[in-house]
């Protein structure tokens, strides 16, 4: 009975021995000391979950980004050349009294009115046909009766697709348009020709009077 509680206590005794040996084979070191795991060959150092979790962060990142400087773009826009904003004409590319040039830069006709066209002034009309929007061209040769005096007159705006036919202040004379030509805001400064192509105005029976002196 004696040598049975002799081993026990021997067992006791060494259970109470390995945890001071456990203590005593941890690193020593300061209270702050980072304790750097072991790396094991042949296993990654990063987790697949810490890749994916990086590749999320860094796509919502992109796409916050993304979203900030279209919003920026719309607050503070650049300033738009060609269609869509302004067009310069200089001066020596105006067309006299009477006289008519095409701007695709600015998808319009540049037509310089005289008194008999309703005019005096300059007036941008926008090419497209107010029908079904094809480009309509300056015919020189087109002959047509004038509508204000019955007599035939050469010289018509002209669509090609279905006929629509415009003076030369685009006001519609005959085909399926539904109205005159629209126009677009025009200013003159320093001699040349400013046209603003995203401020359109419907096509009107007035379009002459739009015409802005120089």
């Amino acid at each position: 009975m004696s040598e049975e509680m002799t081993e026990t206590q021997e067992q006791r005794a060494v259970g109470k021995e390995r945890p001071a040996e456990r203590a005593r084979a941890a690193p020593a070191g300061p209270p702050t000391a980072v304790v750097v795991r072991h790396h094991v060959p042949g296993q990654p150092r990063v987790s697949r979950r810490a890749v994916l979790r990086i590749g999320f962060w860094t796509s919502l990142g992109a796409a916050i980004s993304g979203a900030t400087a279209s919003g920026v773009s719309l607050l503070y826009p650049r300033r738009v050349s060609g269609f869509g904003g302004r067009v310069v004409v200089n001066a020596e590319n105006i067309p006299p009294p009477g006289g008519k040039v095409q701007v695709p830069e600015g998808r319009f006709w540049l037509v310089n009115l005289t008194e008999e066209q309703g005019g005096p002034g300059l007036l941008a009309l926008w090419w497209k046909c107010t029908h079904l929007g094809c480009t309509v061209p300056w015919r020189p040769t087109f002959v047509w009766p004038d509508p204000a005096s019955g007599a035939l007159k050469q010289g018509w705006f002209r669509c090609p697709c279905h006929g629509s036919t415009y003076t030369d202040a685009g006001i519609r004379v005959y085909g399926p348009a539904p109205r005159p030509l629209d126009t677009m805001e025009l200013t003159v400064a320093g001699g040349n020709v400013i046209v603003d192509t995203a401020k359109v105005t419907k096509g009107g029976l007035d379009n002459a009077e739009r015409a802005v002196r120089t």
